[in-house]
């Protein structure tokens, strides 16, 4: 069991995290070599270099800063951050579903040492492994450079090039929002250690109710989370000198298929 600091609320033996982690650390590398495979017979050409490793770094060290600063709490743990997951998105966005999966992994494995709650390897899954793996899913939407550079030749906001960038945190918004719902339902139902209760829930849940609690529960912390980092990255996304810097530093390199999507 873990019983100091800040495994106090895990409640599962220590060989049970370590492997789940080695699990969720070998299923990324196999979909990794998947799409290795896959590209290559596309012809698609994979760069890596020290500086994705650099950006990687520095999005993954701001991202868990960021969620210390905290605007608002919910008594059971969900919290309302300063746009702490736009360093994140905006890495996965830029360097593609491949890249993202790697720096993916070790944000979700520094928010699983930031206090867990844990009382079930499927909680968990459910609460740290998907939530914060979902945000690689915006490198599957990600940025074209094409599109980026067609849109500037028309003298058009540079917004009109990244849509990329919404759908896929909209993708990531509802994977993580279900997972956690879910979670909720599963692992969260009984609230009779929350002396008031929570709007118009006390005691042990079950069916509907735990469902409702769950929903809303989640609902009230994750959108508002999830729409300031999109806000954020709207601006970000809107600088003319950002968008300059991006395109000609992160794909500065040619590469032989229309875009780096993967």
């Amino acid at each position: 069991m873990f019983t100091k600091g800040y495994w106090d609320d895990v409640s599962i033996p220590w060989w049970q995290v370590l492997l789940l982690i080695a699990g969720a650390l070998a299923l990324i590398a196999a979909t990794i070599a998947v799409i290795s495979v896959v590209q290559r017979k596309r012809g698609v050409e994979f760069r890596r270099d020290t500086r994705d490793v650099t950006y990687g770094a520095i999005c993954v060290a701001a991202s868990f800063a960021l969620s210390y600063v905290k605007i608002f709490s919910l008594p059971a743990g969900g919290s309302i951050t300063l746009a702490s997951v736009l360093p994140m998105l905006v890495y996965c966005y830029f360097f593609g579903f491949r890249k993202s999966l790697v720096v993916s992994a070790v944000f979700m494995l520094l928010q699983l040492i930031q206090g867990p709650y844990i009382v079930s390897p499927w909680s968990a899954l459910l609460d740290y492994f998907v939530p914060y793996l979902a945000l690689s899913l915006v490198g599957i939407f990600s940025f074209d450079r094409r599109k980026y550079e067609a849109a500037t030749a028309a003298g058009k906001h540079p917004l009109f090039a990244h849509g990329g960038f919404f759908i896929g945190t909209a993708f990531y918004f509802v994977v993580r929002y279900f997972s956690h719902t879910l979670a909720g339902v599963l692992f969260w139902a009984d609230i009779s250690y929350l002396e008031n209760g929570f709007l118009i829930w006390s005691g042990a849940l079950t069916g509907a109710a735990a469902w409702g609690y769950s929903a809303t529960y989640n609902l009230l912390f994750l959108l508002p989370d999830t729409l300031i980092a999109a806000a954020a990255g709207t601006a970000l996304l809107s600088s003319r000198a950002f968008n300059s810097f991006m395109a000609s530093k992160i794909y500065a390199a040619p590469v032989t298929a229309a875009r780096n999507a993967l």
